[in-house]
C-alpha cells in the first residue's frame, strides 16, 4: 500500500483528550490522496471499520476507534493564504491557521476552545466555539472540500453544488444553535451534509474556508458581576448589540475552580461574562457595564493582542482543570453541549465546574 501502516498502534492514536481509551488492529498514515483511496478501498473489500484520527483535541470520544483500522491524515498538511480564503489541509490547526493570516490582516471566524484541533475534525463536527455567537459554525465559512469516499473515489464540492438524490424536509427545533444529527433539507449543498457528519459519509482531505479582515479594534473583557441574575439580566439586555461576537457565562463554581490558576479572581464576583465586540465605543460600554450592575473596577479589560489571548486562555483554562481533577481519580470528562429553546421558561440543568446549577438564559 501507498500509506505507511503499523499493526501496533501507538497510544496517542487511541484516545483523546477525554482519556477515553478504544482499541485497533492497524494504523495508516497516507502520504496523499491516492493512500487514502487504497486504504478505503481495502477497508471496504475486507469489510473492515476505519475511524479517521484528527488532532486528539476532542472531549467527545469521536475518534476514538471501537476496533478497526484507524486512518491518520497527519500528513495533509498544505496552507496556502489567499485574499479572502484559505486552503487548507485537515491536519493543519487553528493555530497554524491564524498565524499565517495574521500577517496578511485576516482570520478565520470559527474559534473553537481547543486551538490545537485540525481543521479536518472541527469541519467533522461542525466546530463552533466563542465566536459563534456572531459567526456562527464551521459550516458558514467552507467554501469548498475535497473528500475521500468509501468507495475510493476523491471528489471535489463547492458552495452551491447540490446533492442529486433525494432527503426528506426534517423539522429542526428554533435555536440559535443545531447541531445534532446530518443536516438534511431538500436541494441542500453537499457541503453542508459533510460539515458534522462526523466522518461517517467521507474523509475531509482539504478545505477551502473563508478568511474575513481582522477588525481595526475590539472591545473585550472578563466582566464579573456580583450574582448570577445580574450577569443573566445582562446576557438578555446585551445580545442585540450588533458588534458583539462573543458572550459567554462562568458561574460560581467555575470561577472556584479557576482560582486556582487565576488567583486574582474577585472574591465577591458569583459570576462572570467573557465579552468581545468589534469596535471600541468604550463610552457606550461603560454605561452599559454601570447598568447591569457590574463588579467594573474587578473586571478585567484587554488593551492588546496579548490580553484578549489570555482571557483565551481563561476561557480554555476550565475544560482544561475539569480533566486535570477527574481522570487521575479514574474517570473520564465526556464534553457535550446542549441548550433550550426558550431562553425565559425552558428548565435545564448544566453541569459546571464542581456541581449542578439551574439556569437557562445563558445556554442559547
Amino acid at each position: 500500500m501507498r500509506a505507511f501502516a503499523r499493526d501496533n498502534i501507538p497510544p496517542q492514536y487511541l484516545t483523546d483528550a477525554s482519556g477515553y481509551t478504544g482499541s485497533g488492529t492497524k494504523l495508516f498514515v497516507p502520504e496523499d490522496e491516492a493512500g487514502v483511496s487504497e486504504v478505503l478501498n481495502a477497508a471496504r473489500e475486507e469489510r473492515v471499520p476505519i475511524t479517521v484520527a484528527g488532532a486528539g483535541s476532542g472531549l467527545t470520544g469521536a475518534r476514538v476507534p471501537h476496533g478497526g483500522w484507524v486512518l491518520s491524515l497527519e500528513k495533509f498538511r498544505r496552507l496556502e493564504i489567499r485574499d479572502g480564503s484559505a486552503q487548507a489541509g485537515a491536519a493543519i490547526t487553528l493555530l497554524e491557521l491564524r498565524e499565517a493570516a495574521r500577517p496578511t490582516r485576516q482570520f478565520y471566524a470559527p474559534d473553537p476552545t481547543e486551538i490545537m484541533a485540525s481543521v479536518g475534525g472541527t469541519i467533522a463536527t461542525n466546530a463552533s466555539g466563542s465566536r459563534s455567537f456572531k459567526y456562527g459554525s464551521t459550516r458558514r465559512h467552507v467554501r469548498a472540500l475535497r473528500v475521500a469516499l468509501m468507495d475510493g473515489r476523491v471528489a471535489e464540492y463547492r458552495r452551491g453544488d447540490k446533492i442529486d438524490f433525494a432527503v426528506p424536509a426534517i423539522p429542526v427545533p428554533d435555536t440559535t444553535k443545531y447541531t445534532a444529527g446530518y443536516r438534511l433539507e431538500p436541494g441542500m449543498d453537499w457541503i453542508d451534509l459533510f460539515c458534522g457528519s462526523e466522518g461517517t459519509l467521507g474523509v475531509i482531505l482539504e478545505a477551502e474556508l473563508a478568511l474575513l479582515p481582522i477588525p481595526e479594534r475590539l472591545f473585550a473583557g472578563v466582566i464579573f458581576f456580583p450574582s448570577d441574575e445580574h450577569a443573566l439580566d445582562a446576557v438578555d439586555t446585551w445580545r442585540p448589540i450588533g458588534e458583539l461576537r462573543m458572550i459567554e457565562y462562568v458561574d460560581r463554581n467555575s470561577l472556584d475552580l479557576l482560582l486556582e490558576r487565576y488567583p486574582e479572581i474577585p472574591a465577591r464576583a458569583e459570576a462572570a461574562l467573557l465579552i468581545e465586540a468589534e469596535g471600541d465605543d468604550v463610552d457606550a460600554w461603560e454605561q452599559r457595564l454601570a447598568s447591569a450592575g457590574a463588579l467594573i473596577d474587578a473586571s478585567w479589560f484587554a488593551t492588546t493582542m496579548k490580553d484578549r489571548e489570555r482571557f483565551r486562555e481563561f476561557r480554555h483554562a476550565l475544560p482544561e482543570m475539569v480533566i486535570a481533577k477527574v481522570v487521575p481519580g479514574g474517570f473520564l470528562k465526556m464534553g457535550t453541549d446542549y441548550g433550550c429553546r426558550s431562553i425565559e421558561i425552558a428548565r435545564c440543568w448544566l453541569i459546571t465546574g464542581g456541581g449542578w446549577r439551574r439556569n437557562c438564559r445563558a445556554a442559547t
